[in-house]
């Protein structure tokens, strides 16, 4: 057992025997009302207690996203074990996940990320938008660990669910207001109302904005990263007897204000991450979306079936500087455009002793990106600007199957997997801009780069005489045994081996075709041990997972000696850990929870890649833990009780580049939250008062290491931030 593993286990111990010893000094309080709440999850596809299922789930209801202030995935973070992310640079819509040690930090479609996100059950498929703003949400469910079998591609780390709450029979809404520091406001507003015996339908919506930025430009006196954005969701539901219920969302979201310049390391003297000295203007990120999901279950005599069909489209544009320098030394233009079509069919039942499950998925994707790179580098010695033309098509094919095999009442086998078919193709087109042009265009649904004459130097022919493909195809089989022993009512104990894989593409953000290479796909082979028990008459939860993972071409994106962008299949990892979960109810209103993760990780191969297989691998803390209370007092001379609830995460330091530099090295971070709510029993109406980050604690999450080019830019996390907000609830409470 490492150092890191036997440090989380004793501490683990301790917070066990410790909330064990709380809950013996009140024995003589115990209340048989005081019990943990049942959680249930869809993990593996069907809803079950979070305690009979055998992998490692993280699960927050309702209640835990409002009280503890989740407003976008972003801040799902610090909530889970060995989760770790941070805006992709410099764009605030996009949340680059790292779970387990492995994710992905490229935004270009021909990379995809190693966590899936889904909503609703459909899969998101580009990373870029998927930190979305959250609203009138039922739950959030993070898988952790490849869930290659029934989630398939591109989950080799996991897999996070966004679940919507869904249309009830009963009138009611609520109106959700809010104001806070950098003259930020938030409005939510949600109508459910039954139309018949058989139809509901729920309308909601958010409105939100901010008058400051969180980051002052010292050069052009602006400021920047200051969200604002609207969105509706309508969900009609049909449920006409207890076999059929069907759900079709159509839901629309504009989102901008989202883009962060970070601030160079050798010009930061003074180490203020919130101000930069960038000379480009009207630096912008916005993101625009439209999706239509038509999800539900229905009854084929003993069969159950769940179908999901999921239409997106997200349209992107940003400008961002990458350097902080005036005048600007390497300025990023962007526009795309993504639509993605899936369908899956899910069938599951129970035969005998035995319950099974099978489904089919398919998911067709068009990319379609205009990008570029304006360089001003050395004091203007080297001057250029590239603009690319990439198309890319993804279609995928999946068949999968699962069975549980309950030999008795205590032991039971799992078997399953699941082959993946995909096929890809790339055209992409590489223009040098003539100067001359004219000014930048920023406004309307433009190519926000300095325009120009375009002068064709490379595309698919020089790609393909260059030995690189422009299409791949890939078959993929991953296969998960499992074995699970219940002990008693209250303890179940489980082993288990899963696969998964993350699918390969191309290294398309360059400007030499020599560098335009295709990678294939990284496998992980993973082995997971649990326990998951209850304990003090259902008052305290505490589950525990030893996991360990080995991956094969591994894929990294970095920088080259050159100063250019690489995404290649350079190593071997181990990467194993320690993950703990504890819930527990102190007496009446008060609860406590509580979290822990620890990650030891080595290259056993570097191939292709200037860096030494000594090195870390990138956003791998050692230790990360969160603990926090809920606490309701009820005041009966005001009529009503006050809600508390707070939370401390901390999260070791680590390398956020393959270099493993001293720029590269992210600082430990210590985060407080709080909010404290007045409710009148009636339960009609809320007053909040809130904090993020209450500490004001100043860190960055990822450095852009350009050292070849004379620059290293970080890019903070956000500073704190407190609200004032007031709720009202009308109709059914």
């Amino acid at each position: 057992m490492n150092l890191v593993l036997a440090r989380a286990v004793r501490i683990a111990i301790a917070a066990t025997l410790g909330a064990t010893a709380a809950t013996a000094s009140m024995a003589q309080n115990t209340d048989n009302d005081l019990v943990l709440t049942e959680v249930t999850v869809t993990a593996q596809r069907t809803s079950a207690s979070l305690q009979d299922v055998p992998i490692s789930v993280t699960a927050l209801s309702a209640e835990d996203i409002d009280r503890q202030q989740i407003n976008n995935t972003l801040d799902v973070i610090s909530k889970v074990p060995n989760l770790v992310g941070s805006n992709n640079v410099g764009l605030g819509s996009a949340t680059s996940f790292f779970l387990r040690g492995v994710g992905q930090d490229e935004s270009l479609a021909t990379s995809d990320p190693a966590i899936g996100t889904y909503v609703d059950g459909v899969y998101i498929a580009r990373q870029i938008n998927n930190n979305a703003f959250l609203y009138d949400m039922d739950r959030i469910e993070v898988l952790r660990g490849p869930q290659g079998t029934l989630y398939g591609r591109n989950t080799s780390g996991g897999a996070v669910k966004v679940i919507t709450r869904k249309p009830e029979d009963e009138l009611k809404g609520y109106v959700d207001l809010s104001y806070g520091e950098y003259d930020a406001y938030t409005g939510r507003a949600m109508i459910n109302a039954p139309i018949s015996d058989t139809l509901s339908l729920r309308l909601n919506g958010f409105v939100l904005g901010q008058d400051e930025g969180y980051i002052k430009n010292l050069t052009t006196k602006e400021e920047i990263w200051a969200p604002e954005g609207y969105g509706a969701r309508a969900q009609l539901r049909f449920q006409p007897n207890d076999d059929v219920d069907f759900t079709l969302a159509v839901e629309y979201a504009d989102e901008e204000g989202t883009g962060l310049t970070g601030s160079d390391f050798a010009r930061n003297t003074d180490r203020n991450l919130f101000t930069v000295v960038s000379g480009l203007r009207d630096q912008f990120a916005e993101t625009d979306q439209t999706a239509v999901t038509l999800g539900g279950t229905f009854k084929l005599g003993s069969v159950t079936v769940e179908s999901i069909t999921g239409w997106r489209d997200l349209n992107q544009r940003f400008l961002l500087d990458l350097s902080d320098a005036a005048p600007s030394q390497y300025i990023l233009p962007h526009k795309s455009n993504h639509e993605q079509l899936s369908q899956e069919f899910v069938f599951s039942g129970e035969a005998g002793r035995v319950d099974w499950l099978a489904g089919i998925f398919y998911m067709d994707e068009k990319n379609r990106t205009e990008n570029g790179d304006e360089l001003f580098l050395f004091g203007g010695a080297f001057a250029a600007n590239f603009r690319r033309d990439l198309r890319n098509d993804n279609e995928n094919y999946g068949i999968f199957a699962e069975a549980t095999f309950n030999l008795n009442d205590q032991w039971s086998f799992t078997a399953g997997g699941r082959q993946t078919e995909e096929k890809k193709t790339v055209n992409n087109t590489q223009f040098f801009v003539a100067p001359g042009g004219g000014p930048r265009d920023v406004g309307g649904n433009n190519y926000p780069g300095v325009p120009g004459g375009l002068v064709r130097l490379w595309g698919n022919p020089e790609i393909l005489a260059n030995g690189e493909p422009t299409k791949l195809d890939f078959s993929e089989f991953t296969p998960k045994l499992a074995v699970q022993y219940r002990i008693s009512d209250d303890l179940l104990t489980y082993a288990s081996y899963t696969e998964g894989f993350k699918s390969g593409g191309w290294n398309a953000r360059v400007t030499d075709v020599r560098d335009f290479v295709a990678f294939q796909p990284e496998t992980v082979k993973s082995m997971e041990l649990g326990l998951k028990s209850e304990w003090m008459d259902d008052r305290l939860r505490a589950n525990f997972t030893y996991f360990q993972a080995d991956y094969d071409d591994f894929i990294i994106s970095a920088l080259n000696d050159a100063g250019r962008f690489v995404t290649i299949n350079a190593a071997e990892v181990k990467i194993d850990g320690f993950e703990v979960e504890l819930a527990f109810v102190a007496a009446d209103g008060l609860d406590f929870f509580a979290s822990l993760g620890t990650m030891d990780n080595e290259y056993k191969k570097v191939v292709g890649a200037d860096f030494p297989k000594s090195n870390q691998v990138k956003r791998t803390p050692e230790m990360s833990y969160q603990l926090g209370f809920n606490w309701d007092v009820a005041l009966p001379g005001l009529g009503g009780s006050l809600i508390t609830t707070g939370s401390f995460s901390h999260q070791d330091e680590y390398y956020n580049g393959l270099k493993n530099a001293a720029v590269e090295l992210a600082p430990a971070i210590d985060l407080f939250d709080l909010s404290v709510s007045y409710r009148p029993d009636s339960g009609r109406w809320a007053l909040t008062a809130s904090c993020k980050n209450c500490s004001d604690e100043e860190y960055f999450h990822s450095t852009l290491n350009f050292g070849q080019l004379g620059f290293a830019t970080q890019f903070p996390g956000l500073p704190r931030t407190w609200k004032l907000g007031f709720r009202y609830n009308f109709g059914a409470l």
